[in-house]
């Protein structure tokens, strides 16, 4: 998908990294777009709201999980 939102999404699952920063960089989008994009996850429940130094826990299960 060429969706911005999507693309963060895989990213995140897949580094198991969610911070608007890190996906600001992989992404190449603005930081404004960037948090916009944490903030729908967070809604979507796919990561947990961010901790005193802005890392956000992953919700959702990523490859790591998998069997």
């Amino acid at each position: 998908s060429d969706d911005p939102y999507d693309q963060a999404v895989a990213v995140v699952l897949r580094d198991g990294k969610a911070s608007t920063s890190y996906i600001q960089r992989r992404l190449g989008i603005g930081y404004n777009r960037a948090a916009s994009i944490i903030e729908k996850m967070e809604k979507e429940g796919i990561v947990g709201p961010a901790n005193h130094a802005g890392k956000r826990e992953i919700l959702v299960p990523t490859e790591d999980d998998k069997f």
